[in-house]
């Protein structure tokens, strides 16, 4: 097994780097041939395509993030379309897995802090079981948009993804309250509740559809507008060539 990343000198990361780049090396044959962990030289070879000979010496400093920044690359993660090793290269953090840390605290309803001390949410509110269905039920709805989400109910992020995470795996009972003495009748709403909430579910849905449909109209009207507007051009000017 090799030794932790800190405990190479730069010649040694270099040298390591340069198997890779140089002469071609897969960073697992590296592994496999010097005992070096492929996802560390990997690593090695980021941080050096990054910031050079810089990005391999060793920090002696821990560097502190900005509440502001964990959210930004939080918010950003779940957002999708990126990567934990995506979003370290682009925000220059060392090691992605500090990424993840941040994301399960923010999903769990703690909010990353520039310390590591986490505290209990504040922008969150306390919520019925009902509610978090309807808040789940919308949100999936409108194509998993969590930001408008968190402004039409009042509630933070990590809310609205926690619940529609957990509505996905087990429905309506996985909302409920199993704290203590907060039973929710095991998580079962009633009749009147369901039809209630399958009500507006399926209101968010039309309401989703109609606006696209509104868009998409709009937007066959301007490509007309312009298809008749280049039509126009094409007859003037073969009216001036004769």
């Amino acid at each position: 097994m090799g030794r932790k990343g800190s405990r190479y000198s730069v010649e040694e990361k270099l040298f390591y780097v340069g198997l890779v780049r140089d002469d071609g090396m897969s960073t697992k044959a590296v592994e496999r041939i010097h005992g070096v962990r492929h996802d560390q030289v990997k690593q090695w070879l980021e941080r050096y395509e990054a910031n050079g000979v810089d990005g391999l010496k060793t920090k002696r400093t821990q560097r502190k993030y900005s509440q502001e920044l964990k959210l930004e690359v939080v918010q950003k993660y779940l957002a999708g379309n990126t990567s934990y090793p995506q979003l370290a290269k682009e925000y220059s953090i060392p090691n992605h897995g500090v990424i993840v840390q941040w994301v399960s605290l923010y999903t769990s309803g703690k909010l990353p802090q520039a310390t590591r001390r986490a505290t209990p949410m504040k922008d969150g509110r306390k919520t019925t079981q009902t509610e978090r269905v309807e808040v789940a039920q919308w949100t999936i709805a409108n194509e998993h948009n969590y930001v408008e989400a968190t402004k039409r109910f009042g509630v933070s992020y990590g809310q609205v993804y926690a619940w529609v995470k957990k509505f996905k795996q087990g429905g309506e009972s996985a909302l409920a309250d199993r704290r203590g003495k907060a039973k929710e009748d095991h998580g079962q709403l009633t009749e009147l509740e369901q039809k209630d909430l399958e009500i507006k579910r399926l209101k968010a849905r039309l309401e989703y559809v109609s606006t696209e449909a509104a868009l998409l109209k709009k937007l066959q009207e301007i490509e007309r507008r312009n298809a008749a507007q280049t039509s126009n051009i094409k007859l003037f000017n073969s009216s001036h060539k004769r």
